[in-house]
C-alpha cells in the first residue's frame, strides 16, 4: 500500500469515528430526556401526598376537569396512578390558576374543559390552588376509573 492509500483509509476511519461519537451522544441525550420525562410523571403528587402540601411547594398532579371559567381557573378532582395508562379518580378537588400564556403541551388551550385529563406542573398557592407553570392534555391517551 502506498502512502496516499494509508490516508484515504486514515480519513475513512476518522469520518467513520466522529459519525459514530456523534451518533452515541445523540442517543444519550434521547434516552436522559425520556427518562426525565417519565420520571416527571410518575412523581406526581398522590391524594395523601397533595393534601399536605405547603403554599409555595412545587408540585405535579393528574387532574380529571370539571369546571374551566374564561377568568383563568379551573376545578377538579384528583387523580391517583394505578399504572402507565390508567388513573382513579379520588374525591380530592383540585384546583388550577391558568393564563394563556401557560405553556400547553400535547394539545391547546381550547381542550383543557370540563371531562379533560391533564397533567399540571406547578406551585401550590393560597387556598390550594396551583399556579399552572406547565398543562400535558392526556385525554384520549390514558383511562380513568
Amino acid at each position: 500500500m502506498s502512502t496516499e492509500d494509508f490516508r484515504k483509509t486514515g480519513r475513512w476511519i476518522l469520518t467513520f469515528a466522529v459519525l459514530a461519537s456523534l451518533t452515541l451522544a445523540a442517543a444519550i441525550m434521547v434516552g436522559r430526556r425520556a427518562m426525565r420525562m417519565s420520571s416527571a410523571m410518575a412523581a406526581s403528587a398522590d391524594q395523601s401526598a397533595f393534601a399536605q402540601l405547603m403554599p409555595g411547594s412545587k408540585t405535579q398532579a393528574v387532574v380529571e376537569i370539571t369546571a374551566v371559567d374564561a377568568k383563568g381557573s379551573a376545578e377538579g378532582k384528583l387523580l391517583d396512578r394505578e399504572s402507565e395508562d390508567s388513573y382513579k379518580r379520588t374525591r380530592t378537588p383540585v384546583g388550577i390558576i391558568f393564563s394563556d400564556a401557560t405553556p400547553v403541551v400535547m394539545g391547546k388551550l381550547a381542550d383543557f374543559r370540563a371531562g379533560a385529563v391533564v397533567h399540571v406542573k406547578g406551585t401550590i398557592g393560597e387556598n390550594h390552588r396551583i399556579s399552572a407553570e406547565q398543562i400535558v392534555i392526556l385525554t384520549g391517551y390514558v383511562k380513568v376509573q
